[in-house]
């Protein structure tokens, strides 16, 4: 009877907790793993969130997790957090980290994979959950390309090239489609992606972030100007809103038939085969 009137004792206590008006945390449940594979659209870029469940890396999906991380208590209900906390806590998660991740850590020019980074639900939050995420999404036009398999066996199987970040044609600032770079007379290739400031840093204002983006891309643009005396280059600018938001990287772009042309033209000649030995004459 011991037993009985135990759990009969914890039944009334938890009932008297709610009937004060109480709530009883709920537990907490396990933390995303790396490797685990989800479905979500390319509007996820950019919240907080996704309520988007594992599914098989096996099944089409969008996105797969290749790092975890945890945050404190007081961080807070992620939809609530600073764009400052948020991007504190997804410093680990580096172009270079990801392209380590996935399979090509020598990698120099940006690629059309994504980093997505994901904080709990706010119902994950308030169940015990603590932790920070980081997706690798191959973005496709303006959208995130389906793919099955990991992320890892798919770059390994791709031509590098491939993975290559081009626009249609001129650069959009609005809308930064990507796609395989295919036609030399159209496309620009992104040649660099670099941040302009730190989580805390503050908008540093319009004519500096001009000044600053247009050293930088011309400087890059010079290593990939294909000998032209004029070579081309684009730039696109983190603007005060989207620095709020958290998009503080100057992107810079070249031609891709001028990429191209820097390409072949360094690229150093194959050495000729030996021509093989003549046979020594008979005596």
């Amino acid at each position: 009877m011991a037993p009985l009137r135990t759990g009969l004792a914890a039944l009334a206590a938890t009932s008297a907790l709610l009937a004060a008006g109480l709530v009883l945390p709920a537990p907490a449940s396990a933390a995303p793993a790396v490797g685990s594979c989800f479905d979500y659209p390319f509007s996820t870029l950019g919240k907080a969130s996704s309520a988007a469940p594992v599914i098989g890396c096996e099944f089409p999906h969008t996105a797969e997790t290749w790092f975890v991380g945890t945050v404190p208590d007081s961080f807070g209900p992620p939809s609530k957090a600073t764009q400052a906390d948020r991007l504190l806590a997804a410093r680990p998660c580096t172009t270079k980290a990801m392209n380590a991740a996935l399979g090509m850590p020598t990698r120099v020019l940006p690629s059309r994979y994504r980093t997505v980074v994901l904080f709990p639900t706010d119902a994950q939050w308030n169940a015990g959950e603590r932790w920070v995420r980081c997706d690798a999404a191959l973005q496709s036009g303006l959208q995130f390309q389906s793919t099955t398999g990991t992320a890892a066996a798919f770059v390994a199987a791709s031509a590098q090239d491939t993975l290559n970040f081009c626009t249609p044609s001129t650069p959009s600032a609005r809308n930064t489609a990507a796609v395989q770079c295919t036609k030399p007379k159209r496309n620009w290739i992104k040649v660099l992606d670099r941040e302009l400031g730190g989580p805390n840093s503050r908008f540093p204002g319009t004519s500096t972030v001009l000044r600053r983006s247009a050293v930088i891309c011309q400087k890059i643009a010079k290593k990939y100007n294909g000998k032209a005396e004029f070579p081309g280059w684009w730039r696109i600018n983190p603007t005060e809103t989207g620095w709020r938001l958290g998009k503080r990287s100057v992107q810079c772009f070249v031609p891709l038939a001028q990429y191209l042309q820097e390409v072949a033209q360094s690229t150093p000649a194959p050495a000729p085969a030996p021509e093989p030995t003549p046979a020594p004459s008979p005596a």
